[in-house]
């Protein structure tokens, strides 16, 4: 009872109170990895192990986790490559804009559902353009490319939905010179890099502001698309932000991440 505070239990506390800030800072978003590679970068050394511990102890969750569940007797994906799959699983890119990947998920609002069509440059994970309405026809994946002011890609590859596989679609990649490649029909895995990145929004953004009306959430995704998933949120691929990675590759000083 006399002894004072080991130093193990004085480090333990400083951590806390930095994971705490950490946490705070971003709003909830950050679980142990991302927290332990912000602590790092600021000096402040530690482990996700550690990490992990003392959120337990501190009640301390992202937003949006779950464990995932165990599931048995699910058919494994078919590895067959077919004709027009031109990306064939390859995620792993070094060269910025040669292929996006694209798909819609649907957004859950206070006063409606809206849909969001998203495209991410696959070697830097940045959302080059997007779209945000309230219906899922086919100008919601035709607009974002119509009206982007960038480089395009050679590839963009996508699943097998309507609006992809439509004549206006199929028209404008062929007049922009962008080979269109698409997903095995059942095998959600050959588009998994962009439907990760829609879960994290979903987790990160959506289901914390699910009370928020269909205006208000629009506001809330294009902050968190344009600026914060870009700039400062800590991609665990990279162990930085995908600006600060995309930096590194135009720099000439390229971080390989398997």
């Amino acid at each position: 009872m006399k002894r004072p505070p080991s130093e193990l239990s004085l480090r333990h506390d400083y951590l806390k109170a930095e994971i705490k800030r950490m946490f705070d800072m971003h709003e909830g978003r950050y679980g142990s990895p991302r927290i332990v590679l912000a602590l790092l970068d600021e000096g402040i050394n530690t482990n996700i192990r550690v990490v992990a511990k003392l959120m337990r102890e501190m009640n301390l969750c992202a937003k949006g986790y779950q464990r995932r569940k165990k599931s048995y007797g699910q058919n494994k994906a078919i590895e067959d490559v077919i004709k027009d799959n031109h990306l064939n699983r390859e995620f792993n890119q070094t060269i910025i804009d040669r292929v996006w990947v694209t798909d819609i998920t649907y957004i859950q609002c206070k006063d409606g559902r809206l849909y969001l069509s998203t495209y991410i440059d696959l070697t830097t994970r940045i959302p080059r353009c997007f779209k945000v309405h309230t219906n899922m026809k086919k100008h919601i994946v035709i607009d974002p490319i119509k009206n982007y002011k960038g480089n395009l890609p050679e590839i963009i590859h996508s699943d097998r939905g309507s609006q992809y596989r439509s004549y206006d679609y199929r028209d404008l990649l062929e007049s922009k010179g962008i080979i269109h490649s698409m997903s095995e029909p059942g095998t959600p895995v050959d588009n998994a890099v962009i439907e990760s990145y829609h879960r994290s929004i979903k987790r990160e953004l959506i289901y914390p502001n699910k009370n928020k009306t269909k205006a208000e959430m629009k506001v809330l995704i294009h902050e968190y698309l344009t600026n914060y998933y870009i700039t400062q949120r800590i991609h665990t691929k990279f162990k930085m932000t995908p600006m600060q990675f995309e930096n590194s590759i135009q720099d000439g000083n390229l971080i390989l991440c398997k």
